[in-house]
């Protein structure tokens, strides 16, 4: 029995646990996690995985659901990890502070008379390997991020595809080196279809004054969720954009919000209408907190249940009733929903009870949806999210 600690010394949240993962899957061992920090003010999607279970945790710790797959689990107090896991092999991955601390981490393993070993990630030319005593281990192999971000060993032959030109509103450190999940399910979608993509990364708060020049030929245009509420702003005009030119769009959890505001903007034709989150003294409030329905939890974490509307195409793509992993705590002004039903936005998917809005489309529109859910944290390569590859599907048909 031992700890094997794979440290990777790297400001990156989306690398964190990313190769430790890799080990884990490589060996067949559990991986587990110490509470770690990151500066949310540079990186404020950095902790922003959602297990299954309900909670929250580093954004790179999706490598573990991807490449074993189990779930991340919970960030455990080493006292709490040497008593979980003191009689097997287990996985530790240690991000820059860890590495800082890692003497007294050893110390308190040799204290409780158990064996651990130090591996270090180092970078190349040629990607990321395995050391060990300053020498690489070439029996683990070298690994490097695809055009998705995905973590492989070896490259794939090149294939004659379809291209899409597809707009993802946010930056590309974002999307790459922060929170790496919504690319990556992109690319899972991609393959199955057979499609190639360029990615158009559409930096939030550089729309209002480039809109056009930025979404100039895209097919389609992806609205991530996200915590930072700075690219509120830039998400509406996106989803302004797709509603004007008929350009298929969907939006995932705070993608959801913004497409959904845009259609109150339009419905009540004012701009003032916006996030709570994002504008506290909006005129109209799109939407609220949770915690304003007693019912209702102040943070929805997890996995839960939707239920999609029949004859919606939620209910086409996804069936009656499927598993959504959440991570919000504001939802749609129950005030507003009669209006929007009636100028044509139907809310097509909700939680059981039926109170929250889950997903929504606009039926004038070929392909306007979104959910609150992120069904990018359920993608797999083997196994991609049909909503993504329902999304690419909708941008084919509209390159023709």
């Amino acid at each position: 029995m031992a700890f094997i600690f794979v440290a990777h010394d790297t400001p990156e949240p989306s690398l964190y646990g990313a190769m430790a993962a890799i080990l884990a899957a490589q060996k067949n061992l559990p991986l587990a996690h110490l509470p770690v920090n990151w500066d949310v003010a540079r990186y404020p999607d950095a902790c922003q995985h959602v297990i299954g279970e309900g909670q929250l945790m580093t954004s790179g710790l999706l490598w573990t659901e991807r490449l074993n797959p189990q779930s991340a689990g919970k960030a455990m107090e080493l006292d709490e990890l040497l008593e979980t896991y003191g009689t097997q092999d287990v996985i530790i991955p240690l991000g820059p502070m860890q590495i800082v601390q890692f003497p007294r981490i050893a110390r308190c393993v040799r204290e409780s008379t158990f064996d651990y070993e130090l591996i270090n990630v180092e970078r190349s030319n040629q990607g990321y390997a395995f050391s060990r005593h300053g020498l690489e281990d070439e029996s683990l192999g070298c690994w490097w991020r695809d055009h998705y971000g995905r973590w492989i060993s070896q490259n794939t032959p090149p294939q004659t595809r379809t291209t899409l030109r597809i707009a993802l509103v946010g930056a590309q450190s974002d999307q790459c080196s922060v929170y790496p999940a919504t690319l990556a399910a992109l690319g899972d979608a991609a393959d199955a279809l057979a499609l190639s993509l360029d990615i158009v990364y559409a930096a939030p708060m550089a729309l209002e004054d480039h809109l056009h020049e930025v979404m100039d030929n895209v097919d389609g245009i992806l609205l991530p969720g996200g915590a930072a509420m700075c690219n509120v702003s830039g998400q509406i005009s996106a989803a302004h954009y797709a509603l004007n030119r008929n350009i298929p769009i969907l939006g995932l959890c705070l993608g959801m919000q913004t497409m959904t505001t845009a259609i109150v903007q339009k419905m009540v034709g004012s701009l003032l209408a916006n996030l709570a989150e994002a504008d506290p003294d909006a005129t109209i409030k799109t939407f609220v907190p949770l915690s304003n329905r007693p019912a209702f939890p102040v943070h929805r974490l997890g996995n839960h249940t939707m239920l999609t509307e029949p004859g919606s195409k939620l209910r086409e793509i996804l069936g009656e009733a499927f598993t959504v992993r959440y991570n919000h705590r504001f939802h749609l002004e129950p005030a507003l929903k009669a209006g929007l039903e009636e100028y044509g936005l139907r809310i097509t998917g909700t939680d059981l009870t039926g109170q929250i809005a889950d997903g929504i489309e606009f039926p004038r529109h070929p392909f306007y949806l979104g959910v609150q859910g992120h069904p990018e944290l359920s993608s797999l390569r083997i196994k991609p999210h049909p909503l993504l590859t329902a999304f690419l599907n909708a941008a084919t048909l509209k390159r023709g």
